[in-house]
């Protein structure tokens, strides 16, 4: 799913404006009707029930609304009302219009900052329509406004933002002060970064992407750099699997992890390595896991220190879950980038020696998968400032270490060379410990199999995620989830992917 930022969107706009010929009259003519089927689609019985309330706004927004209410009311809802919140001098000529056009049509209006009081009416409303502000505002609601939404926020009626929750920031998906809660938000072209991270899926609620006549030609025309991964691209991703193969078909991982106290971690990142389908796992540590350790027959084992643990040949390694911070650790990480290998994947203590002894910048085609804490010590910044805008975090976090990088947390978000998906999967079922090795052992497993560095980064974290939101879907407690969960829970999940029902 390609997304646009604010920025991008603009460009959008304008491309279909200035060189196909497309004036915004006519795109917000679009965008209004279109919304408006959608509507009565999804909310026709409470459309029919009460009074409807279209909140308008000072921009084209607020003209996207009145458009909206007038094609409502055309097919046949009368109990409508559009509360505008805009002063007169402001306003543009297209909204003028538009204004005009639903005075016209008979449908009653109500000047808010005129008739503040009138704000109480919205209380008796059974559906809302917010169409205040669009992907524009950059700075805290205040005023009249802040009033207007704190007053939609309390009524317990469905919501419907049009393009984007009133006072969401559609870049970062941060909230600076107050924003609309909407049930459903109505995306026009293409849907925005900031709906899928930080505060973004809170406040949208139910996504619809709605196409409004932007020319193919414009929506491809300019580089988007945000995307979203969903089950439909995971299902691609998803290494096939012929019935004449054989395990050396399906690749050999190295995991390099563990140690005496942290055991644990080499054995859910093995173990879920072969879960997800590679032929071979070999666990080595500084010194190798005893038997009694590995609960999986399966899982080779080995000693860092020996010879023929690296006179074979493997189609990925894993590095980090549980190894330990320390100059040994470092020794390894330098001879796995002396030996050219193109698949590695490093995690948690890997990620941390790197820091401690400048081993970055890393292969481009290496993984690094840092929560915040890691990824502030990579960028030296504070992981607030991380959080506010994860996009850029990641990207940052690229470039230092010059190779992949997943920004894990809520939501996950991959990073390379100037582009960036974010995951549409996971809660806070997973903030627990060894999550986070079940997920390296997962992305190696897909290593192995020969999938390339974002495909198997996406396809890990998305299953990983969809594991927990599964979790929780079939009335399990968030708190109650365990690593090990995970990885037993694995072969449901992807079954029902590779053949089930698409869920987006």
């Amino acid at each position: 799913m390609r997304l646009a930022t604010v920025a991008q969107s603009r460009e959008i706009d304008e491309l279909s404006q200035t060189v196909y010929q497309l004036p915004a009259e006519i795109l917000m003519e679009a965008a209004g009707a279109t919304a408006a089927r959608e509507l009565e689609q999804s909310y026709y019985p409470d459309l029919k029930r009460g009074l409807l309330a279209v909140v308008c706004g000072p921009g084209n927004n607020g003209g996207d609304g009145m458009v909206l209410a007038r094609h409502l009311h055309a097919a046949g809802h009368r109990n409508l009302m559009v509360f505008v919140l805009a002063p007169h001098t402001g306003r543009s000529e297209l909204v003028v219009r538009q204004l005009k056009r639903v005075e016209l049509a008979g449908i009653r209006v109500v000047e808010l900052l005129d008739h503040p009081e009138k704000i109480e009416q919205l209380r008796s409303a059974t559906l809302i329509v917010d169409a205040l502000f669009g992907i524009g505002l950059s700075r805290p609601l205040d005023g009249e406004h802040l009033k207007v939404v704190e007053v939609i926020n309390s009524i317990r009626v469905p919501v419907v933002s049009l393009d984007c929750p009133s006072g969401l920031d559609c870049d970062t998906g941060v909230v600076k002060g107050q924003v609309v809660k909407a049930d459903m938000t109505l995306s026009f072209g293409l849907a925005k970064p900031g709906f899928f991270v930080a505060d973004g899926p809170r406040q949208v609620g139910k996504l619809r992407i709605l196409p409004i006549g932007f020319p193919y030609e414009s929506l491809r025309g300019v580089a988007t750099t945000h995307f979203a991964f969903t089950e439909k691209l995971a299902r691609r991703y998803l290494p096939r699997r012929l019935d004449q193969s054989n395990k050396s078909d399906h690749g050999h991982l190295l995991v390099l992890a563990g140690r005496e106290g942290m055991w644990g971690a080499g054995l859910l990142a093995s173990s879920s390595a072969y879960r997800m389908g590679a032929g071979y796992v070999t666990w080595a540590s500084f010194t190798s896991p005893s038997r009694e350790i590995v609960d999986s027959p399966e899982i080779l084992t080995s000693e860092i220190g020996r010879d023929e643990l690296w006179s074979k040949k493997y189609t990925a390694v894993a590095v980090g879950p549980g190894l330990g911070v320390s100059r040994e650790t470092a020794e390894v990480i330098t001879r796995l980038k002396k030996m050219n290998l193109a698949s590695v994947v490093l995690d948690a203590d890997a990620i941390t020696t790197c820091v401690q002894f400048d081993l970055f910048p890393l292969p481009r085609t290496w993984v690094v998968t840092p929560h915040s804490g890691e990824l502030a010590r990579i960028v030296k910044k504070e992981v607030a400032q991380l959080e506010a805008d994860r996009f850029a975090a990641a990207l940052h976090g690229s470039e230092i270490t010059g190779c992949h990088v997943l920004f894990k947390g809520f939501r996950s978000v991959v990073a390379h060379e100037k582009r960036c998906m974010v995951i549409n999967a996971g809660n806070s079922a997973l903030a627990k410990a060894g999550t986070g090795d079940v997920l390296t052992g997962m992305i190696g497993g897909f290593l192995a199999q020969g999938l390339e560095p974002l495909q198997a980064t996406a396809t890990g974290a998305y299953i990983h995620g969809r594991l927990a939101d599964e979790w929780v879907r079939v009335g399990h407690d968030r708190r109650t989830l365990l690593a090990s969960d995970l990885r037993e829970h694995l072969p449901q999940l992807i079954g029902r992917i590779a053949g089930g029902t698409l869920v987006l």
